[in-house]
């Protein structure tokens, strides 16, 4: 007996150990929920880390880049009261790690040289170790002319000669009373940095023909149309025969024309360089031999090519698709020689954002719209 009461003691020394560790559980939820309520901070539990590492590399030449400057900032962990952001220098090989800081999900990746444009990106860290390898561009600033453009939609952008820059404006208006709709077209010509002009006092007005892109080819302008590309006297709006077509002696109008080697909707922009042509075309790039019909272009997946100039050994296309926004230095095979992101001058972590139209003058510096403003840009090395 005395056996079983020992027992049935310890028994309920037990069940009163139980009810001693539950009430102390139950407080400590309590406490919990009033340090919640008094704002006393608690500690979030633990996030797992991994390391980031990679090589940054120069766009064209594949070399590696020492001393770039590489930040990188976990931005899905913010919500659970981290926020990291941590530095790191390339080195002489151009890499550059981050060790057990990196957390899984959206990381906020940059990086930055001297002479080269900032790369950003979102990253997605996985729940493992990453490896990311950047190349980045060079950069070439752009800086405004302080010219300020006339009123319209400017659609071409030359170098007449040394001291003369030239817009195109074209426009399409609808007759009161309805009927066929009346296209205009004005050249505008600034020299030694003076204010634009007008070439001819009236404007042109022609029921046949859009335009779209401006050129020079050392002797006249040229323009893009909506059926063909067309010469023009540099001093008044008259067809002229030459390269592109012929006129009748008597009516003037256009016996024949050689046709332009693709859609002239898709042309953006045109530069004319010692009896050649050279479009730019969306995600194509169009050089035009006159004198045999001859054609070389490169159509390449994932571009969009809004601007062209040429030059003697070279050539600039601007590709403006949201991935890149770049400027092409190029042979004329268009074989990339270089590659840069405009920066703005006044800020050089912003990328201007360029409207289209490229123009060489005739000391080799480059020309860009961009915001409804004439803009030179300045390449590195220059």
């Amino acid at each position: 007996m005395a056996t079983k009461g020992l027992r049935c003691k310890g028994n309920m020394i037990k069940n009163k150990n139980i009810k001693v560790r539950l009430s102390l559980y139950l407080s400590v939820l309590v406490a919990s929920g009033c340090w919640d309520r008094q704002d006393i901070p608690v500690v979030p539990a633990p996030v797992p880390v991994y390391t980031l590492s990679g090589i940054v590399t120069d766009m064209d030449s594949g070399e590696p880049l020492p001393e770039v400057v590489v930040e990188v900032t976990n931005i899905s962990t913010a919500s659970a009261g981290y926020e990291i952001t941590v530095y790191d220098t390339t080195d002489d090989l151009g890499y550059y790690e981050f060790t057990d800081v990196i957390s899984p999900g959206f990381v906020y990746f940059y990086a930055w040289r001297e002479s080269y444009r900032v790369f950003d990106k979102n990253l997605v860290i996985e729940w493992r170790d990453d490896t990311t390898n950047v190349a980045i561009p060079k950069a070439a600033a752009a800086e405004p002319y302080g010219v300020a453009l006339p009123g319209g939609n400017p659609l071409g952008l030359v170098w007449r000669d040394e001291s003369t820059l030239a817009i195109f404006d074209s426009w399409t208006t609808t007759p009161e009373g309805g009927g066929a709709d009346h296209s205009f077209r004005k050249i505008w010509e600034s020299t030694n940095g003076g204010e634009f002009v007008r070439l001819s006092d009236d404007s042109v007005e022609d029921n046949d023909r859009l335009y779209k892109a401006l050129g020079w080819d050392g002797e006249h302008y040229t323009a893009v149309t909506d059926t063909f590309s067309i010469e023009i006297f540099s001093d008044q709006w008259e067809l002229m025969e030459g390269n592109y077509y012929t006129l009748d002696s008597v009516t003037q109008e256009i016996l024949s024309w050689w046709g332009l080697p693709m859609s002239s909707v898709e042309i953006e922009d045109i530069s004319n360089y010692d009896g050649q042509v050279f479009l730019a075309s969306g995600q194509k790039l169009v050089r035009w031999d006159l004198s045999t019909g001859d054609t070389l272009v490169v159509d390449t997946f994932e571009t969009d090519y809004i601007g062209i100039t040429t030059g003697e050994n070279e050539l600039y296309a601007y590709d403006d698709d949201p991935s890149k926004g770049l400027l092409l230095e190029m042979g004329h095979d268009f074989t990339i020689q270089k590659t840069y992101a405009v920066m703005r001058s006044d800020t050089p972590d912003q990328k201007l954002n360029i409207s289209g139209y490229l123009a060489l003058d005739s000391e080799g510096k480059l020309w860009t719209i961009s915001s409804g403003e004439i803009y030179r840009i300045t390449l590195v090395g220059e």
